[in-house]
């Protein structure tokens, strides 16, 4: 049994489940589109179902220990195949997530200047070409065609307006 599992699937549990008995009071759909209940709902149904699969994990046994067969090195045997404690490990720095940051960071107040479809290209084109390094034909396809069918899906289809900056669809 792993507590910290046990405690935060149940953490999850309870804030998901006051979230959607809240949401359960407001609209699902208004006038043949999504109310303001229709996001919290579907995100705290998920999150319950999540919570219980986390507690339900945390309660059943975990695997069992995997151990080397034939000859150990002496290092091995004195630290349990663990990593010497005297050992420095070169100090971790997340690049990548940091870099994701500063991208959504850097297009939110480019949503009501240039518009979504703008912003999303610039995004998806510095996420892919830059902090991914994917430059092939299927990542330019991907970064020009995403933000469309985003924009077109809650605009078109879900009557949600999104900023359309020098774009009109």
């Amino acid at each position: 049994m792993r507590r910290a599992d046990m405690l935060f699937g149940t953490g999850v549990i309870i804030v998901a489940s006051a979230v959607l008995v809240i949401s359960l009071k407001m609209p699902f759909y208004q006038s043949n589109i999504p109310g303001p209940g229709f996001l919290p709902r579907i995100i705290a149904s998920v999150l319950v179902v999540l919570g219980i699969l986390l507690v339900w994990q945390s309660l059943t046994p975990g695997a069992p220990e995997v151990r080397a067969v034939g000859a150990v090195t002496p290092i091995e045997t004195k630290t349990h195949g663990k990593p010497d404690p005297k050992e420095v490990t070169p100090h971790f720095f997340p690049k990548r997530t940091v870099a994701v940051f500063i991208g959504y960071v850097a297009a939110v107040p480019l949503f009501a200047v240039i518009g979504f479809v703008l912003t999303g290209i610039l995004l998806m084109a510095y996420l892919l070409l830059f902090v991914e390094k994917r430059r092939n034909v299927a990542s330019y396809i991907a970064l020009l065609a995403v933000p469309i069918a985003i924009y077109l899906l809650f605009v078109q289809v879900l009557n949600i307006e999104l900023p359309p900056g020098m774009l009109r669809f």
